[in-house]
């Protein structure tokens, strides 16, 4: 029996993306690898957040985040499959030693973007890139380093991530950002590189979470729903919230707004993804708040979280998931387009370019799930070399 690692962001309490990503992966690569030891590995540079939202706090909305943390708790606890050893640190030198002391044959980094450089110290990298020290076979899956350019990068961080790269049998990654900066330490015929969908593709929605919801909670959705999942700090929620209710709409929002009619604050990760189908549209700046409208079929329009998170070739997470949908013009480019009435003007057309891709979608939506079990497929080949040293897949 081999140990695997699954290298991820992990335990989040409010953020469906980061749960449900770890939850597929880690699905994904026990499914093809059934008689191993396939694991989470329980680490973090960081503490998770373990806490109430604070932003529009009261009585109800401390019920609702102590129902949502109490079925995190479970899920962590029944879904997922972690290492027993745990370490949380941000010293890099301390992390490393740990991954490495795990003595895995093989390591998956991905999905997320765990190859960010935010928390990175100078002229460093972070233990999700792993180095040459740790000697197994090392693949991305769907991994991303979100607003990271080459350009960006010191003589030394340039230096490291040649060293890791080198050290790697397949790099899957996740979008268009990723894919233009590990070019830069490769040669240009390099089959190792692909870019991966995310694992929540493969994931197949389970709707009597949502169902029993539903009915516990005795919820009717007698006009259409729009889901505005927005920022805190967002100065014109509320003026857009109101335009959307004059239109005959219900609000709902994922997070405390004081301008929603309705807030969903206290769902598990099985519940929320089936959510999303009872919604006529969503605006929100969450990458995988679109791919589970996606999923769902479900029209959605998407904006960064902060314009910054776009590179200097405008690329951004976002943009490569509606491009490859064929409804890019749902994803917002420009921050002058940031305002209730440019949105509002723009959901009729928005929904019709969903609809209209309708065939599209559901092609795309089979095909990014087939694309990333072929992935892993590909990567089994290598467990059963030798040495971690690259083969022609080609």
């Amino acid at each position: 029996m081999r140990k695997i690692g699954v290298l991820t962001y992990i335990k989040e309490f409010a953020n469906i993306g980061t749960n449900m990503q770890s939850y597929c992966t880690l699905k994904a690569i026990q499914k093809q690898f059934p008689h191993d030891r396939v694991e989470l590995i329980d680490y973090s540079g960081w503490k998770p957040a373990m806490k109430p939202y604070l932003s529009h706090i009261s009585v109800k909305s401390l019920i609702n985040d102590y129902v949502r943390i109490k079925k995190y708790k479970k899920f962590f606890r029944d879904d997922y499959e972690f290492s027993n050893a745990n370490l949380i640190t941000a010293n890099l030198k301390d992390s490393i030693e740990f991954i490495r002391n795990q003595n895995y044959d093989a390591i998956y980094v991905g999905s997320d973007t765990l190859l960010e450089l935010k928390r990175a110290g100078q002229d460093e990298l972070t233990a999700y890139w792993l180095d040459e020290t740790i000697k197994c076979k090392k693949f991305m899956i769907a991994a991303s380093s979100h607003n990271v350019t080459f350009e960006s990068l010191s003589a030394q961080q340039k230096q490291k991530i040649e060293n890791t790269i080198n050290d790697y049998c397949l790099l899957g990654v996740r979008d268009e950002a990723t894919y233009r900066l590990l070019s830069h330490f490769i040669a240009s015929d390099d089959k190792r590189m692909q870019i991966i969908p995310d694992p929540t593709f493969t994931y197949e929605i389970d709707y009597s979470y949502i169902k029993k919801y539903i009915a516990q909670k005795k919820l009717e959705f007698k006009k259409p729903i729009v889901c505005l999942h927005l920022l805190r700090n967002t100065k014109w929620a509320s003026e857009l919230a109101d335009l959307f209710r004059k239109e005959g709409y219900m609000v709902a929002s994922l997070r405390p707004a004081y301008y929603a009619d309705i807030v969903f604050t206290d769902l598990s990760a099985f519940e929320q993804v089936g959510l999303y189908k009872y919604f006529d549209l969503v605006i929100t700046h969450r990458f995988h708040d679109s791919i589970f409208c996606i999923k769902n079929l479900t029209p959605v329009i998407v904006y960064p979280e902060y314009f910054s998170d776009v590179t200097q070739y405008g690329e951004n997470k976002n943009k490569t998931l509606f491009k490859s949908f064929n409804i890019e013009n749902n994803y917002i480019s420009n921050e002058e387009d940031l305002t209730a009435a440019s949105l509002f003007n723009r959901h009729k057309q928005a929904i019709a370019n969903f609809r209209n891709n309708k065939a599209v979608i559901q092609s795309k939506l089979l095909e990014n799930k087939r694309v990333y079990e072929n992935f892993l497929r590909e990567t089994s080949k290598f467990l059963h070399q030798k040495s971690p040293q690259l083969i022609d897949i080609a």
